[in-house]
């Protein structure tokens, strides 16, 4: 590959056009075996350095990509990877342009969980159980999810939310068994539950 023009469009980030083929962007971290002091108007790439400079344009489109995504709402990476891939983005290049927005901060599995949690809270009263469960079934890390929980329950009391959820769970004159089982499907435990129907004197 011969590099006809070159040209900075972000910190890092460049849109290259070669001699032949279409103009391309890519970010030089992403570069391998390549000096990006290479990198310039009239350089002539060897096979090595050329493939290598294909493949950080590809790791570069999968950032953008996921850049999309990010702007208009959290995501952790699970979710995102997947959306990624449906946009027939190569796998390797998926996971490391999410490397790259983990170490910025761009991408945060914790930060998205916090997000969710308290989105989730405004409509839903449940447990701890059932919201490490909802977590991970979307795929989000074990640790940023505990640390998450931990987070929320710090700032909302358990025992008050299984409380709105027992008054939820009267409406319709149900059982005790068909109430208890209710709360336990919404991820309180059976000493939460006892506690509050104990409570109130059922």
């Amino acid at each position: 590959m011969v590099i006809r023009e070159i040209m900075q469009t972000l910190a890092g980030v460049y849109e290259v056009t070669p001699v032949t083929g279409s103009a391309f962007f890519l970010r030089c971290e992403y570069l391998d075996v390549t000096d990006p002091e290479k990198i310039r108007a009239g350089a002539e790439l060897t096979d090595e350095e050329t493939a290598d400079v294909l493949n950080a344009a590809l790791v570069y489109s999968a950032e953008y990509a996921a850049m999309t995504y990010l702007a208009r709402a959290e995501h952790c990476r699970a979710s995102l990877l997947l959306k990624l891939q449906k946009k027939e983005i190569e796998k390797n290049a998926c996971n490391r342009a999410l490397d790259y927005l983990e170490g910025v901060g761009y991408l945060d599995d914790e930060r998205f969980a916090g997000a969710w949690l308290r989105t989730r809270s405004i409509d839903h009263a449940e447990g701890r159980i059932r919201l490490a469960a909802e977590l991970a079934q979307r795929g989000v890390d074990r640790g940023a999810a505990a640390r998450a929980l931990d987070e929320f329950f710090e700032e909302h009391d358990q025992m008050d939310i299984c409380r709105r959820a027992y008054r939820k769970a009267l409406i319709g004159s149900r059982s005790e068994d068909k109430i208890r089982a209710s709360l336990a499907r919404k991820g309180f435990s059976m000493k939460e539950i006892d506690a509050v129907i104990k409570e109130n004197g059922d």
